[in-house]
């Protein structure tokens, strides 16, 4: 099958699931998490094993019930896809208005008054694509996003998500240095650092005690400037609708060595992802490298 052709199908199946409310969104993901367990797809192998790797000292029991959980909730983020790029005014208020709760405001309030730069680091937690429906209307917010894929999603994905104000640029060498220029003069930037990088560009370090690529970015930015605040953010999907969650960074992310500040961001995100550990997308192939070669099984 041809990238245009599976574009076009990813685009009408994203335009139908937004033409649904969230309640029936979110029922259609519990239903394909359902089909895919019974069907033992790769997506619940892998999500067993990264949960073996990950918590040794839970019993088979309580990983089963969360590998359940997880793959569900990976499902309704995926089947929330299409209310997240609507794209129309009219879905971007009503996506705002499922934002039933902010905690620790305060801290991203703060951060954007001192004007001296934020870096936010989100994660694949929860529904990450809904912090376009209230970031961009409070600061000057840019993102690196990594470019699809498939072209045609690309383009509606872009579109959905710059109607929201958010700027927009690729993770090519181009659009990393407008993203280093922006925190370097004091802007807002959001990225997704809880993805494998390739060994060029990461260091070892650990999530949840097992050996993870982490990306060097993080580290370099933060020197880029100095006098700018990190927090983390993520999304938690609630009854109604969800929950923005900002938090405090590890103090060691500002340290001068680069694997004490990898350590530190990966220490915060563990912290972030106990907050609501079923809604992580254990589905990711995060440990498929580890020092010594590969994980049998990812």
């Amino acid at each position: 099958m041809s990238m245009d052709i599976k574009s076009a199908i990813a685009l009408f199946v994203i335009r139908a699931l937004g033409l649904m409310n969230l309640s029936l969104a979110r029922f259609f993901g519990r239903l394909i998490g359902g089909m895919l367990r019974i069907s033992n797809s790769r997506m619940v192998k892998v999500t067993q094993k990264n949960l073996a790797l990950c918590f040794p000292d839970k019993s088979e029991q309580q990983r089963a019930a969360l590998a359940r959980a997880s793959v569900n909730e990976t499902c309704k983020t995926m089947c929330e896809a299409g209310l997240a790029w609507a794209g129309t005014e009219q879905k971007f208020r009503r996506n705002e208005n499922q934002i039933v709760a902010v905690r620790n405001a305060h801290l991203f309030e703060k951060a954007v008054s001192d004007g001296k730069g934020l870096l936010l680091l989100t994660m694949h937690l929860g529904n990450w694509e809904w912090v376009t429906s209230y970031l961009p209307q409070r600061c000057d917010l840019m993102a690196l996003y990594k470019m699809a894929k498939m072209p045609g999603l690309e383009k509606a994905m872009l579109e959905a998500r710059a109607s929201s104000g958010i700027k927009l640029v690729a993770g090519n060498r181009e659009g990393v240095e407008k993203f280093v220029t922006h925190y370097r003069n004091k802007g807002a930037c959001i990225i997704v650092p809880d993805q494998e990088p390739s060994e060029k560009s990461g260091v070892w370090s650990e999530f949840f005690g097992i050996p993870a690529l982490t990306p060097r970015f993080i580290h370099v930015l933060i020197r880029k400037n100095p006098e700018g605040c990190a927090l983390n953010v993520y999304v938690k999907r609630v009854s109604g609708g969800f929950e923005i969650v900002f938090s405090e960074v590890e103090p060691d992310i500002y340290s001068e060595d680069l694997e004490t500040s990898a350590k530190a961001m990966n220490v915060g995100f563990e912290k972030c992802v106990l907050d609501a550990p079923e809604q992580y997308q254990w589905e990711y192939k995060r440990f498929k490298r580890n020092p010594e070669g590969h994980y049998k099984g990812l």
